[in-house]
């Protein structure tokens, strides 16, 4: 069975999400990928960085929880994630605000010089810190630098961002930040 992009780029973001390769996501990937980002990007735990991005990973896994743990076991498998998505985005816009932060937190955090744009070396680290492969990272700069000044805006990165959930137009920038090119098979 082919998947559509869109249901490619949420599988990718459910396996970057399952931090511990097991099929699975819950609570405790989501505190491992906070406490990677803070521990690469935003060290100090009372800086404001640190702070939103452990706030916003645990309310975006309550908020997927809420919606896709259809069972109750504090966890959520990919085809629940990949239907909870959908859901969230069609109904729920507060899904997208919340995804958003989330989005724009990695993105301050990532803005070492605080200069307002994320440059080549910063996406990079951003990526690195969530365990994304360096080539992954180049070709995601390269998208989401719409108007190509060498630099990504926040607005870029966020739209980028919604994209990758969202778009089934391989030509939307974002689409492909996680190396989704394609449609992929199904397995």
């Amino acid at each position: 069975m082919t998947r559509s992009l869109r249901e490619s780029n949420v599988a990718a973001l459910f396996a970057l999400l399952d931090s511990t390769g097991d099929g699975q996501i819950a609570a405790d990937d989501f505190k491992r990928i906070a406490d990677g980002l803070c521990a690469a990007l935003a060290p100090d735990p009372g800086s404001r960085q640190h702070q939103a991005i452990q706030q916003l990973c645990a309310g975006w896994w309550e908020h997927i929880r809420e919606d896709a743990d259809v069972d109750g076991d504090a966890a959520v498998s990919e085809a629940e994630f990949v239907q909870a998505v959908d859901h969230l985005v069609a109904g729920h816009p507060q899904f997208q605000q919340m995804t958003l932060a989330l989005s724009c937190a990695g993105f301050d955090a990532a803005d070492i010089d605080e200069d307002g744009f994320i440059s080549a070396p910063e996406l990079g680290r951003l990526f690195s810190a969530l365990g994304i492969p360096h080539e992954v990272a180049e070709g995601a700069f390269a998208q989401l630098d719409t108007d190509g000044d060498g630099r990504i805006s926040r607005q870029e990165y966020a739209e980028g961002v919604w994209v990758l959930i969202t778009s089934e137009d391989p030509d939307s920038p974002g689409s492909a930040i996680l190396g989704q090119t394609r449609q992929a098979e199904a397995s």
